[in-house]
């Protein structure tokens, strides 16, 4: 079985890496991505299985670009995963009408994070 790809997108570099950390001895391929040009970029590019999405990004935010994902038909069956540091409770509803997947709060619960996108890897196939 191949490694499955995870892109992971949040302007700060730290949180990047803590994910690859998490993420990369569990088997997993991880590329980063800073923002939204990048990402979508990347999307292109590299095809990922899975997308862990920061909700605060400069330029297009978080929700802007779980929409644009979900409505490209190269994209829409992506896994998408919100990621935020943001406590408001309307945040996990307004996520999910955008169109993500998943939703997770930083900072990441190693547990969660991987029971989170393994259950979403396996979903997709």
């Amino acid at each position: 079985m191949s490694r499955r790809t995870i892109l992971v997108v949040d302007d700060q570099p730290l949180n990047r890496e803590l994910v690859a950390d998490l993420l990369e001895p569990a088997g997993y391929t991880v590329l980063e991505a800073e923002d939204g040009v990048d990402l979508l970029e990347r999307v292109q590019r590299e095809h990922p299985d899975l997308i862990l999405l920061d909700l605060k990004l400069p330029g297009p935010d978080g929700f802007t670009l779980a929409r644009q994902l979900k409505a490209h038909p190269a994209t829409r069956g992506v896994p998408v995963v919100a990621v935020t540091a943001d406590l408001l409770p309307d945040k996990r509803a307004w996520a999910l009408e955008a169109g993500c997947d998943g939703y997770l709060r930083k900072p990441l619960d190693p547990r969660e994070l991987l029971e989170v996108v393994t259950r979403l890897l396996a979903r997709g196939g």
